[in-house]
């Protein structure tokens, strides 16, 4: 009973913290352009982000069991509302990536309680339905975070406050549940087995290569758009509409999934994505093809999750969900610093070239294996 009404105050915490995150990784390109960055050191900066996500995946568990769930999810509420004031102290490049990399900690670890405390409580016919909604939330934050970034002041210090009060309000919800994980033998989170394991490969390439694609358009997206000449609030409803069509397109992705097949439906995600990145490339159809890349972006990592843990036994789901975030963090790391840098060093449309390219090895590796 208490694990029944702790599930939707979890997902209101959530909440919070995603309306948080999608703003501020919106905001600093932003401002960073205004600073007159190299899209090579923006790509950095995003991709010190993902570092920290990196670190706060492998330690994640090590928190949780020296403290409880609820205090460590407190514990990084409070470092990412720390960090993000410390971004006023300086506006140079290593002061912003340090900063960076302790707000990519401290969301890594709420993602990896949030998750855990899913796992844990929920059954076998109710965990996916759990998840689903999990997700769903997720997205939804981060599309109120983009449609409410216009409201948010643009100093850098003011934008920190706003996002130190939206931390307390999910500190605050998170202490009204019960969620307690039981301690687990250091063994039970060796994730290399699952990473090695053959039949659940392509699912862990799949969170990869979503992660690459994620991390390269939360970092570059609103960079390239800046330097097509919008404005900040024109910047923010081109990541609403791209965000809000991985949403709608969530519930219908995942049902072609369990129909028609995860490989048919991951296959043709990856060649309509490859169509709205040619689009794109030459300027046409704009809103249709956001409305393809949101679309199939967003979608490829839940189906590429299913397939992933489809290969493995029921105890080793946890393992095996780990081995996917640090797949998916591993892509959204490396990425964005690539992309930037070719970015910088040719032209800006060199961001959905690469996109393009990455979808095109997604298809044939769809193709090969069986």
């Amino acid at each position: 009973m208490k694990h029944s009404y702790s599930f939707p105050i979890l997902l209101t915490s959530l909440l919070f913290v995603t309306i948080a995150l999608s703003a501020l990784n919106t905001q600093v390109p932003l401002w960073l352009v205004r600073e007159d960055f190299s899209l090579g050191q923006i790509g950095l900066v995003g991709s010190s982000y993902f570092t920290g996500n990196l670190l706060g995946t492998i330690m994640a568990n090590w928190f949780i069991s020296r403290f409880n769930a609820r205090f460590t999810y407190t514990y990084s509420c409070i470092i990412f509302a720390i960090a993000t004031i410390g971004l006023s102290f300086s506006m140079d490049f290593y002061s912003w990536a340090i900063w960076r990399f302790f707000i990519g900690i401290a969301c890594a670890v709420t993602w990896v309680v949030i998750e855990s405390c899913i796992l844990v409580t929920g059954t076998v016919r109710t965990r996916g339905k759990m998840l689903a909604v999990y997700l769903t939330t997720y997205y939804l934050g981060t599309v109120l975070g983009q449609a409410l970034l216009q409201y948010f002041p643009q100093d850098v210090l003011y934008f920190g406050l706003v996002i130190t009060v939206l931390m307390g309000l999910a500190i605050l919800f998170i202490l009204l549940t019960h969620y307690k994980l039981p301690k687990k033998k250091k063994s039970s989170f060796n994730i290399m087995p699952m990473i090695l394991y053959k039949p659940s490969r392509v699912g862990l390439i799949g969170c990869a290569i979503a992660g690459m694609l994620i991390g390269s358009l939360y970092s570059l997206m609103p960079a390239y758009y800046s330097h097509l000449g919008y404005t900040d609030n024109q910047v923010a409803n081109w990541m609403v509409l791209l965000i809000l069509s991985g949403v709608i397109a969530q519930m219908p992705a995942n049902w072609c999934a369990d129909k028609f097949g995860r490989r048919i439906v991951l296959l043709v995600e990856s060649i309509l994505m490859m169509f709205a990145c040619s689009l794109l490339i030459f300027n046409v159809c704009g809103v249709l093809a956001i409305i393809l890349l949101g679309s199939t972006i967003y979608t490829i990592y839940p189906i590429s999750m299913a397939w992933a843990c489809s290969c493995v036994r029921k105890q080793e789901i946890v393992s095996m969900n780990q081995a996917m975030l640090l797949t998916n963090t591993l892509g959204s790391l490396v990425a964005p610093a690539v992309i930037a840098f070719i970015m910088d060093k040719l032209s800006n449309t060199y961001l959905f070239i690469s996109f393009a390219i990455i979808s095109l090895y997604f298809v044939v590796l769809l193709l090969v294996k069986k």
